[in-house]
């Protein structure tokens, strides 16, 4: 398991705290928002793993200064903000296509970082398209994927399995067999909609990254 930072006070009572008050929860957003995520073939339903769980997580993850925590689909943000005060990561970035979403996220980080909250200026959020948004540098990846459709899971598991970096892949739903991936672990998590939910932990195989390397440097010039 990775060391955790040692934050000020709890960071499940700072998640509360930071979020209180918010009118959004992120289970709804606007028309726009949802025809947005539509025409990317996503989902605009929205769950979280609870604070509790997420810590959890993280911690076996193992994240530390070299790696880049990406949480695809990242709603309100709490998962990433919950990595920058927890772990030690270099960078945590929260990838989301709902414009009210991130905008939540955007002004509880500012909030977070005019108050020095430990690890709130490794954190950072984007609206995205999460299968057309730069993720080169990203070592360990998270997606909340319950709600993707089977034809999404796919694209969305090639373009995965082309980032030369990833390490970790942490999602939801379980991914069809790729000989980029084999499943670590499963773990049981509570989450927003159910408790004991399952979490499906996949390491990158070795040798699919050399492989991919080998490949290219065989293309003609």
């Amino acid at each position: 398991m990775g060391q955790l930072s040692a934050p000020a006070s709890d960071p499940r009572a700072e998640l509360r705290r930071l979020y209180r008050g918010l009118r959004l929860e992120g289970f709804e957003i606007p028309t726009s928002d949802k025809h947005r995520v539509e025409r990317s073939s996503g989902s605009s339903t929205y769950g979280e793993l609870r604070p509790t769980a997420t810590i959890r997580l993280l911690a076996q993850l193992g994240l530390s200064r070299r790696d880049q925590f990406v949480d695809l689909g990242s709603g309100l943000g709490k998962v990433v903000l919950l990595a920058a005060m927890t772990t030690p990561v270099g960078r945590a970035l929260g990838v989301e296509l709902s414009a009210t979403r991130v905008a939540v996220a955007a002004r509880v980080l500012a909030t977070a970082q005019r108050e020095h909250v430990a690890g709130s200026r490794r954190a950072a959020f984007v609206q995205a398209d999460m299968l057309r948004h730069p993720l080169d540098e990203a070592t360990v990846i998270y997606t909340c994927s319950t709600a993707f459709s089977s034809a999404f899971m796919a694209r969305l598991q090639r373009r995965l399995a082309k980032l030369p970096r990833l390490r970790t892949l942490v999602s939801l739903q379980d991914f069809d067999p790729h000989p980029a991936f084999e499943l670590r672990e499963v773990v049981r998590l509570d989450a927003s909609w159910k408790r004991g939910t399952k979490v499906h932990i996949y390491a990158r195989r070795s040798h699919a990254g050399a492989s991919a390397t080998q490949a290219r440097s065989r293309r003609p010039s």
